[in-house]
Order: structure tokens, then sequence, then C-alpha cells
């Protein structure tokens, strides 16, 4: 929308849905659109939320639950499915990662299944994205989990270059810039660079799980083969 010719236009509102916008996304926005209201939408096709729980293990970050009257009954035919979704008492599990501040306002981390537990420590993927984001090349980023023997998982992520730098950006050049603001063990091992643009979505999500295993292919066949310097930290 920002490099489109409605950038010359007014615009009063603009909000932000479907997933976790870029952290740099909205400060662009709001330069193209000085005006503009900028908010962030949360809600799932199952329910809109009425009360909210931030509870589970003692992470940064904890399993998010909704409760309300406007919650799903259940999945149409599909009982092991609702059970797995919905407690006895009505929460609905979301999925998602949040952390509440003091004025109990939640904040949206991550999808639960696309945290990346590193022998131990937990890395949100949006920490990760936000961090390959800084390289303005970067048209699109997706941090991923790749298996390890001894960690368990390692980051990984696959990255789609902007038209105008297709064929000039190194893995190399794009690991050491996110070394400028990640903590060494979510320094990416791998960074998959391609140029053509992810699949996406009807929604207008990136579909991970194609690229998780993209990832995971190339991993393993470094693994087999003389590593790259990108995968050491």
């Amino acid at each position: 929308m920002i490099n489109s010719p409605i950038s010359s236009l007014q615009i009063e509102n603009v909000m932000f849905g479907g997933a976790i916008p870029p952290e740099q996304l909205p400060a662009r926005v709001k330069a193209v659109f000085p005006k503009a209201v900028l908010s962030q939408a949360y809600g799932l096709t199952e329910t809109n939320s009425t009360a909210v729980s931030v509870a589970g293990e003692d992470y940064d970050a904890r399993p998010t639950s909704t409760r309300g009257p406007d919650v799903m009954k259940s999945y149409w035919r599909e009982p092991a499915a609702t059970s797995k979704a919905l407690t006895q008492d009505g929460w609905f599990k979301s999925g998602d990662l949040g952390v509440m501040d003091e004025e109990g306002f939640i904040y949206i981390r991550d999808r639960i299944k696309d945290l990346i537990i590193r022998g131990g420590e937990n890395i949100d993927s949006s920490t990760v994205e936000n961090a390959l984001y800084n390289d303005t090349r970067i048209d699109a980023a997706a941090a991923v989990g790749v298996p390890d023997d001894r960690l368990g998982e390692l980051v990984a992520a696959v990255v789609s270059i902007k038209p105008a730098y297709h064929g000039k950006v190194k893995e190399s050049e794009v690991v050491e810039i996110t070394r400028k603001t990640l903590p060494k063990f979510a320094v990416p091992v791998l960074v998959i660079v391609q140029d053509a643009p992810f699949a996406m979505t009807p929604s207008g999500k990136i579909m991970k799980a194609p690229l998780r295993e993209l990832a995971k292919a190339e991993w393993e066949r470094r693994k087999g083969s003389s590593p790259s310097p990108a995968s050491h930290l």
C-alpha cells in the first residue's frame, strides 16, 4: 500500500491484521500517511475475544486463551479438534504466545507452533524476523527451526528479496546484520536467500510449513557436506 499510487491520498485510519506486522512497518506507514491513526486488530475465526487469559509455564511469553459468549461451540464434526482447542470451562486456546503488562494490555509475540526452542532457550520467530527486516533489501522473512541432535532446534530463516536486489544479496551479509541486534543463540545458522516470493494463505499470511521443510532439507544437506561459514556461531 505504501508503495502504490494511493500513497498520495489522505488516509485517516490504517489497521494491521492477520499476523504480527514487521517491527519497521508501522513507522514506514506513518511516514507515508502522517495523519493516519494506526491500530492492530486481533481476532480468530473461532472467536472475537471477550475475556483473555495469559497463563501457563513460566516463559516471558505465555499461551493465551479467550472466553466469551461469541466463542464457537465446536468444530463441525471434529470432536477431537474441539476437545484440543476448548477447555471444559469454555476457554479457547488461541495458539498464540502473549505477554500482559501491568496495565492489562496484551502483546502477541508469536504463534506457539512457530516458537523455536534452542537448548532450553525460547526464541520468538517474530524477533528473528524483525532482525532480518533490518536488511532493507529483504521483502519478506520467515524464521523457522531446524533439528539439532544436541540442542533440539537451531534457528534458520528463509528470506525473499525485493526485485531491485535479485541476485545481489549474500547469505553471509544477511547473517551479519542479524548479529547486530540478536543474542548469539538467536542468530540464524542458515539463511536461504531466494528471489521468488513466498506462498501466502488466502488471508495474506506467510505459509511457513513449506519454508520449514525447505530449511530442514538444506540444513541436512549442509551437514552432509562441508559446513558453510554461516552455520557457525
